[in-house]
This record gives structure tokens, C-alpha cells and sequence, in this order.
């Protein structure tokens, strides 16, 4: 069996174990060196936590849970924990995982797993309800690399990453498994080197490598922004290298470098590109940057800097006292990661260096929507922001004549009661992180208007007419309206408006409506405030059943066996058809047909007197038949 099933045994252990607070689940030593830390999952495919193993980064992907999905997504391919055992071997030893089933050992269709008792970094953890990777070792602590170890609250679903087990204390159920090709597969080299050196001092080159790998190339290139290199662009090859690292000295200029491994038996792997400047003379005698700086989380805003003297032929490296906060790229670029205060440090080769705060602010509120509303409720709702406290929901003030916060939530929806009815307001919404006793507030989301509905119209009653097709409609008037919007849903169907109405009115016919059919109505008052009009509430619903119509196209052939055949038009909505024949001076029934039937035969008529008929249709509804009129009389 190839790729990733999760028995559905896994769904109620794991269901029973994440309603639990996880650090209750696994216990956690005091002195471990990485933290657990709890996240909100706010939407699907969020990024977690990521492992970087032999140089290949893997992320843990979480989607939402709450109690529609929360059985279902255990066996989900994407979002399941073994889902992300499967992806992470895939990505480093580009094999296939599978047989993860409770208690069982992990198969894979190149190499296989066994069961270890002293763990290591990128052995798979499992027990009768989980997979995980081990990320790090802390002692007797195992930190576990993990996708969707999730619970929910009312206040939303939440994740913990980092989340440690103690080899000292561990559940019975608990096994490491190790993967035999971990330890003789040639792996993608990752190369590293200073960012910025000096011209002709020795540049040194280190890069990681399989234990198959005998021996490298370091290729030196030429930059090209392209990202593609060939042999014009080769400044230096070195080849044979024996090991992991060499030393190299360049004239100024900006390069790009690759290391190739390769196994005995011919076969190599490619590092990626790495980036690098040669800075020359003369050497920056001074650094500026700005000061300050502010970002929005998951924005980027360049930072403005400079070198004096103008003509240096210096290089910036720069670095982020917390890549957690914001990061920077080599060219002074601030991406915002989440809410908080790093320093930015833009360094010369020369060794001058110079500073920046960053603050970085939670992003902004979006889709702020409202919706819900009743005479006196507003409901406020809008898209979550991702590692935020919670929000602040802020109201006009018409006698301050500004906002005023009016609420902090901790989830992203909020109903405020005690409103005016049919009244006008107007809401803004921003995210605020607290982080080291520090308020971290994000911008406002755009306004939204919101209005609160007038009075529903009382008393509906809804009376059939002489004609077929009408009716009439009346109610009492709601307070201050200005039109009347009515609705009809027709046997049950969906509900169409029909008809708007002056506010001075409070009864409307309505005709031509389809014969033979079940209505259902509502009537919605209309109050235009601030230019909008705003629908009242539905009123109490009146019924009706229109009747048929008069059947119509009836003929009459008596033959000479006895028997008249009638037939006749369909009639729309008629559930049956009644037939009579004139006897004397009264009519009788003489017959009852389906309405699938437009014709019907009258047997045993053997005199030789012509005979009057007449047809009518009905409709019966709820125990009820509403009669339509008699056609024209016929005679055979």
C-alpha cells in the first residue's frame, strides 16, 4: 500500500486527546531549551512550524477545526498528521511512507524503518493515535516536529507548536522509528558564505553533504539576476575537493556560487545558488540608516541607508535581532513576520555598522462586514489576522463626533444589542498584539455602515378574489416606512418579490398570479435612512390557494357502442377533474379523472338523446379542494 490512510480508529483517540490542553497531554521539564507555543489557526494551509533537516525545510500546514470537521480531517491527505511524515521523507529522501497505522512500523518503497529506543533528530515519533518528527533533543526532552495536534474553544482553534515529550516519563504506547537510508543517502548540499568580503582575502566556503558523497566542485559565477548560469559567466572552478569547505580569494565584484557533490559512483547533487559581493577601496568611513521604521506583519518596506563616501565600494550585510519579528534581506528589505520590536543592524565591511528599530504592527482588519441585523442587534464579522491577542471594535460617537472603542474581543465576530431601531452606525475594527508588556495596535479596517431595521408590518391576511389569478393583501402599517415590499413563494418555492408599494398604503391586489397554486406571502416594511433603504423584518406569513381556472376546449363524441368521449384542455394546478351530466334539471357527477388526464369516456349511454356535460377542475391542498369554475356545456 503506497502514500498516506489513516484508520479511522486514529479519529476518536486523536479527538480525545486534542480537547485536552496539550501541555497537560505531554509533560514538559522546566529546563527544556525550546518553548511550546500556542498559535490561533485561522485559515486553511496556515503555516505552523517548520524543520529544516540536511537542508531541506518542511512546514506543518493546519486547517481549522471545529464541529463540523473535527472527525474528518483526521483522515484528510493534506492536513492529517501523517500527512506531514510522508511529506517531510518525501522531501529529504524522496521515498514513500506508508503502513502509518496505529502501532504499526512505518514502510517506505526504498529503505525501511526500525524501532529504536534513543531518538534522533528526523526519526518518526508514533503512538496509537500520532506521528510526528523529532525536531530537536534537549536532554531527555524531545521536541516534535507535528501537523494538526489542534483543540477549539468559542474562541477559535488553536495550535501548539514545540510541543515536547519526556523520554523520561514517556506512555506505553510510545516508539521511535529510525529510517536505515538516513544514514547512507547523498543529500542536496546547502551552501554557506559571508554575504560581504574584502577583496583579496581569503573567502571561505562551507556546505553540508551526504556520507556518500567523496568529493565537490565549487563553481564561482558571475552574478546574474536571472538566476541562470552557464560557462560564460564562470569566473572559478574548483574541483576535487576533499571535505567540506575551502577558501578562496576574488577581486571586487558581485558573484554567485554552486557546490556539486558527487558520489563513487558518479552520481551529484546540486546546491542552490549562493549570492555573494567582493567589496573593494574605498571602505565606508560612515553608515546611515533610518532610525525608525514601521511594517505591518506580512508587509515589506525598504529601509533607506547610505555609505559614505559617496564613491565607497563598500557592501551592507544586515541582520535582524529577530527573525521571529521581521526579517531583512541583503538589501535592506523589512518583511514584517508578526507584532513586536526588533533592531535592524546594516553592517560594512569596513565594520561600520548602524542601527534601526523596526515595530512591527499586526496586519490589517479586511472584510469587516456586517450582517444579521435585527430592530436593535448588529452582527460585525471579518477575516481573522494570524498571531494577534484579539481586536478592538470602535463606534461613531454622532454627539463626540468621533470613534470610541466599544469592545476588545479575542475572535473575530461581535453582535451589539440594545441598538435604535431603524437607525444608522458606522464601525471600524483593528488587531493589537501584546508582546513583553508592550501594545501592539495594527491600522483600522476600512469603515463599514450598518443599519438597524425598522418595525416588521403586523396582521398580513391574504384573501382570494373572483378571479382565479388574484388576490388581496392587506396589513397593518409599520411606523415611519416608506415603501412595502411584498413576497411570494409559489408551492413552496423560493420567495419572489412581487410588488413595492407606497408607505401610505397598507393593502395591495395582486393579480394574475399562476391559477391552481399555493401561496405563501410576507410582506417587508421599507425605511430610507441615510439614503439606504433598509429592509424591515419579514411579517407573519398569510396563505392562499388560488383556484383553477375555468377548463376550457371541451368536445363530445358519443359513438355508436354507447359510449361519449370527452376530452378538454389542461387545466394548471388542478389535482383532479370532475365530470357531470345533466339529468333532468340537475346536474350529476359522473365521473372523477387524475389531472395527468385530459379526456374520459362515459360509458353505457345507449338511448338516442343527445346528453349535456360540463367539466370543472380542483385543487386540493392541505385536506381542502378550491373548486374552478364549470366550462362551457357541451352536448352528444
Amino acid at each position: 500500500m503506497k502514500g498516506i490512510k489513516i484508520c479511522k480508529r486514529i479519529a476518536s483517540a486523536c479527538i480525545a486527546l486534542v480537547i485536552m490542553a496539550a501541555t497537560f497531554v505531554m509533560p514538559i521539564s522546566t529546563n527544556a531549551a525550546t518553548v511550546p507555543v500556542t498559535v490561533m489557526v485561522s485559515k486553511a494551509g496556515q503555516v505552523v512550524d517548520t524543520m529544516t533537516f540536511n537542508g531541506v525545510t518542511v512546514q506543518a500546514i493546519y486547517i481549522p477545526r471545529n464541529d463540523s470537521n473535527a472527525s474528518e480531517m483526521w483522515d484528510d491527505p493534506v492536513y492529517c498528521c501523517a500527512a506531514l511524515v510522508s511529506k517531510f521523507y518525501k522531501a529529504v529522501y524522496g521515498c514513500t511512507v506508508y503502513n502509518l497505522w496505529p502501532g504499526n512500523t512505518p514502510l517506505s518503497d526504498v529503505g525501511y524503518f526500525t524501532k529504536v529506543s534513543t531518538p534522533q533528530v528526523g526519526d518518526i515519533y508514533g503512538n496509537s493515535s500520532h506521528w510526528a518528527i523529532v525536531k530537536e533533543i534537549n536532554g531527555s526532552e524531545v521536541v516534535l516536529f507535528e501537523q494538526n495536534w489542534t483543540w477549539y474553544d468559542s474562541n477559535g482553534c488553536y495550535a501548539k507548536y514545540n510541543r515536547t515529550v519526556n523520554l523520561n516519563n514517556l506512555e506505553s504506547d510510545v516508539n521511535f522509528f529510525r529510517y536505515s537510508g538516513a544514514t547512507n543517502i547523498l543529500l542536496k548540499p546547502v551552501l554557506t558564505t559571508d554575504y560581504a568580503s574584502l577583496e583579496n582575502s581569503e573567502k571561505t566556503f562551507s556546505w553540508t553533504a551526504g556520507s556518500d558523497a567523496v568529493n565537490s566542485t565549487l563553481n564561482v559565477y558571475e552574478y546574474n539576476s536571472s538566476g541562470t548560469y552557464n560557462s560564460n559567466n564562470l569566473v572559478s572552478s574548483t574541483t576535487d575537493i576533499y571535505g567540506t569547505s575551502t577558501s578562496l580569494t576574488f577581486p571586487m565584484g558581485h558573484y554567485s556560487a554552486q557546490v556539486i557533490s558527487y558520489t563513487s559512483t558518479g552520481n551529484s547533487y546540486s546546491s542552490d545558488f549562493q549570492e555573494f559581493y567582493i567589496a573593494g577601496e574605498p571602505l565606508a568611513t560612515d553608515v546611515q540608516i533610518g532610525d525608525t521604521l514601521t511594517v505591518v506583519a506580512g508587509r515589506t518596506k525598504n529601509i533607506s541607508h547610505k555609505m559614505l563616501p559617496a564613491n565607497t565600494n563598500d557592501v551592507l550585510t544586515w541582520t535582524s535581532s529577530d527573525n521571529s519579528v521581521a526579517t531583512v534581506s541583503n538589501r535592506g528589505a523589512i518583511t514584517g513576520v508578526k507584532a513586536g520590536t526588533v533592531i535592524i543592524t546594516a553592517k560594512s565591511v569596513s565594520g561600520i555598522k548602524d542601527t534601526c528599530t523596526v515595530t512591527v504592527k499586526p496586519g490589517t482588519v479586511a472584510n469587516l462586514k456586517a450582517s444579521g441585523s435585527s430592530k436593535s442587534s448588529i452582527t460585525l464579522a471579518w477575516d481573522a489576522v494570524s498571531d494577534v491577542t484579539g481586536y478592538r471594535v470602535f463606534r461613531y460617537d454622532k454627539v463626540k463626533k468621533k470613534y470610541v472603542k466599544i469592545a476588545d474581543l479575542k475572535n473575530n465576530s461581535y453582535k451589539l444589542w440594545g441598538l435604535n431601531k431603524a437607525s444608522a452606525y458606522k464601525f471600524k475594527v483593528r488587531a493589537y498584539k501584546k508582546s513583553n508588556k508592550k501594545s501592539y495596535v495594527g491600522k483600522y479596517s476600512p469603515v463599514v455602515r450598518a443599519y438597524t431595521r425598522p418595525d416588521k408590518p403586523k396582521n398580513l391576511m391574504a384573501l382570494p378574489l373572483k378571479q382565479a389569478s388574484s388576490v388581496k393583501l392587506s396589513w397593518t402599517s409599520s411606523k415611519g416606512a416608506n415603501n412595502y415590499a411584498v413576497f411570494a413563494s409559489a408551492d413552496g418555492g423560493d420567495y419572489i418579490k412581487l410588488k413595492t408599494v407606497s408607505g401610505k398604503k397598507h393593502s395591495v391586489k395582486l393579480k394574475k398570479l399562476k391559477t391552481g397554486t399555493s401561496y405563501t406571502f410576507k410582506v417587508k416594511a421599507i425605511k430610507k435612512i441615510s439614503g439606504v433603504e433598509v429592509y424591515s423584518g419579514g411579517s407573519k406569513k398569510a396563505y392562499v390557494v388560488t383556484r383553477p381556472s375555468k377548463v376550457k376546449g371541451v368536445t363530445a363524441v358519443k359513438s355508436d357502442d354507447g359510449n361519449v368521449t370527452l376530452s378538454w384542455k389542461p387545466v394548471n394546478g388542478a389535482t383532479k377533474y370532475q365530470i357531470y351530466m345533466l339529468s333532468g334539471n340537475s346536474y350529476f357527477r359522473v365521473k372523477t379523472v387524475s389531472s395527468s388526464k385530459t379526456s374520459a369516456k362515459i360509458k353505457n349511454i345507449y338511448d338516442n338523446k343527445k346528453h349535456t356535460f360540463k367539466i370543472r377542475a380542483y385543487k386540493l391542498s392541505y385536506g381542502y379542494k378550491y373548486y374552478g369554475k364549470y366550462s362551457d356545456e357541451v352536448k352528444a
